[in-house]
């Protein structure tokens, strides 16, 4: 289980959502449907995606998405996939991945300084603030 399970704070209402909408990404169902309860408690708008191609299919099925939130590495099309078909369809949309292998992660950064990632296992008011930072600067 991640360090997100076990912080019982209540984030602060400076993290809260303004009715956002974030697509979760994630292969590991109970990660998953636990990122989904955590960010709905503070108001976020949640929907899920076991991997990049189903993620791909609710964006065109027209669901508004103001940020996506996904794993690096999961089966049939991954996150630096779908970050990549994201980059050419969607722009403007911002990304925060996820991964437990550090090395992805240093690799992706030497890509771009841009890249919002955490490390797995993470704290909880960390992901709130890479959320909040994303949404804010796509809203400037």
């Amino acid at each position: 289980m991640t360090a997100l399970a076990a912080n019982n704070d209540y984030p602060p209402a400076s993290v809260r959502s303004r009715g956002s909408t974030l697509l979760v990404v994630e292969d590991e169902e109970n990660l998953r449907t636990l990122l989904r309860r955590s960010l709905q408690s503070l108001g976020y708008r949640v929907l899920e995606a076991a991997n990049g191609a189903e993620a791909l299919l609710m964006l065109e099925e027209k669901h508004q998405v103001d940020l996506i939130v996904t794993d690096l590495r999961m089966p049939v099309m991954d996150g630096r996939q779908l970050a990549s078909v994201l980059s050419r369809l969607y722009p403007s949309m911002p990304v925060v991945f996820m991964s437990g292998f550090t090395a992805q992660l240093t690799n992706m950064r030497l890509v771009s300084p841009e890249i919002a990632f955490i490390t797995k296992p993470f704290r909880y008011d960390d992901l709130l603030a890479l959320i909040k930072q994303r949404l804010e600067s796509r809203a400037s």
